[in-house]
């Protein structure tokens, strides 16, 4: 498994409009991309310009080829404008057995 995780910071004035396209930008991951196994969207309790994306691909071209995807091609749009900073993590994931 591929999987990406991203803690993003976004403006307070544009925190609607973000809303809205990351979870549309997952709900079209899930529905429609290939290899989309997961997409969470999560935002602080504590603070709500924190937000974060845990993401689950079957392979790392599944995750390639939703970055060319008309959804998320709408959410980087906006996310040019509203996010301040972003940190990105990439990893394998790991099978856990009961």
């Amino acid at each position: 498994m591929h999987v990406v995780s991203v803690q993003v910071v976004v403006k307070p004035e544009l925190l609607e409009e973000f809303e809205r396209v990351i979870l549309h930008n997952a709900r079209e991951s899930i529905a429609h991309d290939p290899g989309c196994l997961r997409f969470d969207v999560s935002q602080a309790t504590d603070d709500p310009t924190v937000w974060l994306f845990h993401e689950v691909y079957d392979r790392p071209e599944a995750h390639a080829a939703h970055r060319q995807s008309a959804h998320f091609l709408a959410y980087q749009l906006v996310e040019q404008r509203a996010v301040v900073d972003k940190k990105v993590i990439r990893g394998v994931g790991k099978q856990i057995s009961a």
